[in-house]
């Protein structure tokens, strides 16, 4: 998916699976809301699923724009940014800071 740490025009970067805050280890021994699945259309977590409205790539730093439907049945609308670290990790952070976690890939 990534051949260096720039993104290739036209390409999603950052679909996949990711644990927040703590390496993958791919052996399905890590809580299941450490997990996180991001697709074109929209970001999967333990809390809920977040469509994906609008996407800016700047650089290195992937901003999107989201509707959040949470777990609980409430609504949402966000903006967060995903800023490529390595080939494999990401530092996310909601716009208005109230979250940031480091995202990293599970491969394999």
């Amino acid at each position: 998916m990534f051949l260096n740490c720039a993104f290739a025009q036209g390409s999603f970067p950052l679909e996949g699976v990711f644990t927040q805050n703590e390496p993958c280890k791919g052996d399905g021994s890590q809580q299941q809301y450490t997990k996180v699945t991001i697709t074109p259309q929209d970001v999967s977590y333990s809390g809920g699923v977040c469509s994906i409205d609008s996407r800016d790539l700047q650089g290195n730093t992937l901003a999107m724009r989201v509707t959040c439907k949470f777990t609980s049945g409430a609504v949402m609308g966000s903006s967060i940014s995903f800023t490529m670290k390595d080939n494999n990790t990401f530092d996310m952070a909601q716009t208005d800071g109230t979250y940031r976690a480091v995202l990293h890939r599970c491969t394999g």
